[in-house]
């Protein structure tokens, strides 16, 4: 009995988006293994994709990161001495209005008071508020709605009022 085997090979468009929300979502869960653990390094290799989350061993890294709260902005001096960054806290997907039907928290020129929310970060479905660390106006925004951002990504260019 002779029997015909075919291969078939379909080639498809890689989605370069969902592509990244998964490589997205794996981190964000290492990221949380890492830090519920006291394991110094977590590695995942799933084919051609591996994921590395190592901490750092140096004392003032370990002593900066116990003071910083987990959702808390950081906020780096630029250029210009009137001038500062809002950074993000955490790798995550960046999100200008709080649904996608509102408007935006901010927009270029406005001046927003302290603890105002100026845009929201989703990790694994999971909203958080960026909230403004200072009153400020918002001179420049960094990033596009919808775009995964890294940890102490710059987000805002603001300047305190």
């Amino acid at each position: 009995m002779k029997q015909n085997k075919k291969s078939e090979q379909i080639d498809s468009p890689v989605d370069t988006d969902a592509t990244s929300d998964a490589i997205l979502k794996r981190l964000e869960r290492l990221i949380m293994i890492a830090e519920q653990s006291d394991l110094a390094t977590v590695r995942v290799r799933d084919g051609e994709v591996e994921i590395e989350i190592s901490r750092a061993t140096t004392q003032p890294i370990a002593s900066a990161a116990a003071n910083m709260t987990p959702y808390e902005p950081t906020v780096v001096t630029g250029n210009q001495a009137d001038e500062d960054m809002i950074c993000s806290p955490m790798p995550a997907r960046f999100y200008r209005s709080p649904a996608p039907e509102e408007p935006p928290f901010v927009e270029v020129g406005d001046t927003v008071s302290s603890g105002a929310s100026i845009a929201t970060l989703e990790v694994m479905k999971t909203y958080n508020d960026v909230e403004a660390p200072f009153n400020c106006e918002i001179l420049e925004i960094l990033v596009e709605d919808g775009q995964a951002v890294e940890y102490n990504q710059p987000l805002f260019r603001v300047r305190q009022t």
